[in-house]
């Protein structure tokens, strides 16, 4: 389930609406066409979003390391006291790889694009692929610097305070955050997931996972806090929780806690 993206080395780490209807049991009736999702029909949010420009500093209300523009992608941790940790990756020269810090009024470059300038020297870390190089930029950012719409926890509890769980529902959700089909192989559900943040983990598993039953969303598997009403949450193996909906039932609940729990050995 790890995921490897790059090589790094880290001399220093800044510390820092259906017609369907339900029935009883609230389960949809399988006979909904599924919509194709169309990945070019508008950007994709993928994660999170800067609402800018905004500072980035070596640690909440800390020196100021580098500014960021308007809609810049980071990573993130979880909210801490009204800050987010965040990270960035920020292309440099091949023979560049190995530098050790950063300087001041360096332009910060992602895919060719300039995303935002370098306001203080110091130290990164840098990683590099077969035919490319970049730089590993980590400061603190205030929570009102991020677009919170394109944090996927806030867009994800928004969606489901529409109590709609019928899959055609969810496909926009799913194509904006680019969502991945098949997060393990469990043929009793049909699931879609994203990776939790490099920001995080170095190599990262999962973020968040759907789980739909026969076109609905019965529950979901998340490394962050999420806390919704008439729901049943499951701790699982690593750092890792399964929340359900209760008209699900606990038998299948408590099967599919078993074999996450044990998957989770085997790929370890």
């Amino acid at each position: 389930m790890k995921r490897i993206l790059l090589y790094f080395t880290i001399p220093f780490l800044v510390s820092c609406g259906s017609d369907k209807k339900q029935n009883e049991q609230g389960v949809i009736t399988p006979q909904i066409e599924k919509k194709e999702i169309k990945n070019n029909e508008s950007p994709s949010i993928i994660g999170e979003r800067i609402d800018g420009p905004a500072n980035i500093r070596n640690k909440p209300n800390g020196d100021i390391l580098f500014e960021l523009q308007d809609n810049a992608l980071i990573e993130t941790t979880e909210l801490r006291e009204g800050w987010y940790e965040v990270l960035i990756y920020g292309d440099i020269e091949y023979n560049e790889y190995g530098i050790d810090s950063i300087q001041k009024g360096r332009n910060i470059i992602s895919n060719g694009e300039t995303i935002g300038k370098v306001l203080k020297t110091h130290s990164i870390g840098t990683g590099r692929g077969n035919d490319f190089a970049s730089a590993m930029l980590h400061g603190y950012t205030h929570k009102n610097n991020i677009k919170p719409e394109t944090i996927i926890e806030n867009a994800f509890l928004k969606k489901l305070s529409e109590g709609k769980r019928e899959i055609n529902l969810w496909y926009d959700f799913i194509k904006d955050f680019k969502l991945e089909e098949n997060a393990v192989s469990y043929d009793k559900l049909e699931t879609y997931y994203n990776y939790e943040s490099s920001a995080v983990d170095p190599s990262p598993g999962f973020r968040i996972v759907l789980l739909f039953q026969k076109n609905n969303l019965v529950g979901f598997m998340h490394s962050r806090d999420l806390k919704i009403e008439k729901t049943k949450v499951h701790k699982l193996n690593w750092s890792y929780y399964v929340t359900f909906y209760e008209d699900y039932t606990e038998k299948d609940q408590l099967k599919f806690v078993d074999y996450m729990n044990e998957w989770m050995i085997g790929v370890d």
